[in-house]
């Protein structure tokens, strides 16, 4: 798909591809098994450049533009590695920006000073993220979380937006990370990085209204999440698909480059639909969508294509790449991985599938 572009967004992927050509494989590598697998001086940076505060309104504070300019930031994101959980800070301020009132942990979060994360997921299935077991109960005026989540960007966060069952049914709340009832369990993942359990009893929590012309804050958080996800892996797929065709021209075997040989030419065919389709839907996606009104369907579908697609990629790679892929020291081993993470989160391919199902009101 040929993206056609305003010089303002042409400007923003060019300052995203800078970014991200300062990170790369050699720095992914470095903060693997870290305490906190990122930089947190360049998380605060592209806070200043406003990529934080990329859905946020600009009367509060935010740069107020759309899903297209979030997706050309992180795709240039996943194509460098980048370590700094740029997608998911910029989706929880859009979501402390929603009520009348900002949160008062919005500006911090937009400027990189703190780092909010999403916590949503309940368990390895990911079933209906819009329905949550966790509950919220007032207690002496005050908001009382209780209840566990699972698979949490937890690795250096300062708090989180959590979805809970409170009285009027499902709601977004804010819990910091120190507060009083809440515990993290971290464990260690493929990619390097850390995810954790977080368990909350009686946790005092401050909800987030939703924005007056979206539907339910969770809903509206987790569909952000999807389209955040997707566009990192896109970056991903991208990257690894020109290191493979790269290599593919440079190696030879039997006096030839290998990638004149028709097999391997067939699956770098493979590849490339793979990774422009993905493309495609993701940006229609997003050139379509209010970031605080997506369709739902949508968003699970672009996650569930965008999961399935990188693994495939990404694997394709590895095998092009012959015995050398297989080691740790190469770079395209790295993609892999960050794709197994990224493609898990919020629930992988099939479990996007069975969300669609319901949504879309299909029978199977």
């Amino acid at each position: 798909m040929e993206l056609h572009l305003s010089s303002e967004q042409t400007l923003l992927r060019e300052a995203a591809a800078k970014f991200a050509a300062a990170a790369g494989p050699k720095v992914a590598r470095g903060f693997r098994r870290r305490d906190i697998s990122f930089a947190p001086e360049k998380l605060r940076q592209a806070g200043d450049l406003g990529w934080l505060g990329i859905l946020v309104p600009s009367s509060a504070g935010g740069l107020s533009l759309g899903l297209t300019e979030l997706a050309l930031v992180l795709e240039q994101a996943g194509r460098g590695l980048v370590c700094e959980p740029i997608g998911l800070a910029a989706i929880s301020a859009a979501a402390l920006a929603q009520g009348h009132t900002p949160h008062p942990m919005l500006e911090r979060t937009m400027n990189g000073a703190a780092l909010v994360v999403p916590a949503l997921q309940e368990d390895a299935h990911c079933n209906d993220l819009a329905e949550p077991r966790m509950r919220a109960a007032d207690a002496d005026g005050s908001i009382r979380l209780t209840g566990t989540k699972s698979f949490v960007c937890a690795d250096g966060a300062d708090g989180f937006l959590i979805s809970a069952y409170g009285r009027d049914g499902p709601a977004l709340f804010y819990v910091d990370r120190h507060a009083q009832g809440c515990e993290l369990s971290a464990t260690q993942t493929v990619d390097g990085r850390k995810l954790s359990t977080l368990r909350l009893k009686d946790a005092p929590a401050d909800v987030v209204p939703s924005r007056q012309s979206s539907r339910n804050a969770v809903e509206a958080l987790t569909d952000l999440a999807l389209i955040a996800l997707s566009a990192e892996l896109l970056g991903v797929m991208e990257k690894a698909q020109e290191i493979t065709l790269d290599y593919l021209r440079i190696r030879k075997q039997f006096g030839k480059p290998i990638g004149s040989f028709q097999a391997l030419q067939h699956k770098a065919v493979d590849i490339y639909i793979r990774t422009q389709t993905t493309r495609s839907l993701l940006y229609q996606v997003a050139a379509n969508n209010d970031p605080y009104r997506i369709d739902p369907a949508l968003a699970v579908a672009v996650k569930a294509k965008a999961s399935e697609d990188a693994l495939f990629v990404t694997e394709a790679c590895i095998q092009l790449h012959g015995a050398i892929g297989f080691t740790d020291e190469h770079d395209i081993g790295l993609y892999l991985k960050r794709a197994m993470l990224l493609s898990s989160l919020f629930g992988n391919a099939a479990a996007q599938r069975r969300r669609y199902v319901n949504l879309a009101d299909l029978t199977v």
